[in-house]
């Protein structure tokens, strides 16, 4: 494996478990098999040395780590059992939904009458 190459790999793997810490810094089990896997996954490949395979496997970190830091978020139970607290920070990505509204309301048939519920029982 040439050098940059090696180099590439090594900067994909910690920029990955970087991620993980972050995200899982409150959560000793999770951060343990996430780390784990990420060992397994990278050792596994070990042997992968083509250019484009390499190029493959760290593409495919990049967008788990950058997966991890927008799109992933943990709760942290707050006293009660029911209750928790989500970590966003600065890197989470949030939306406001209307995209999501919007594509529910075009593609759900409109044959429900407005006093049935999506279980069909009437309120």
């Amino acid at each position: 494996m040439a050098a940059n190459s090696r180099h590439s790999v090594l900067y994909a793997y910690r920029n990955l478990l970087r991620a993980q810490s972050k995200l899982f810094r409150e959560d000793v089990r999770t951060l343990q098999a996430a780390r784990k896997e990420t060992r397994e996954r990278f050792l596994h490949h070990k042997e992968d040395i083509s250019a484009d395979k390499l190029k493959s496997h760290i593409s495919l970190a990049n967008q788990v780590t950058a997966l991890l830091k927008e799109r992933v978020l943990q709760g942290v139970s707050v006293g009660n059992e029911n209750v928790f607290k989500l970590r966003i920070t600065k890197d989470t990505v949030l939306g406001d939904n209307d995209s999501i509204k919007n594509s529910k309301n075009s593609k759900r048939p409109s044959n429900q009458s407005s006093a049935e519920s999506c279980c069909g029982h009437s309120h």
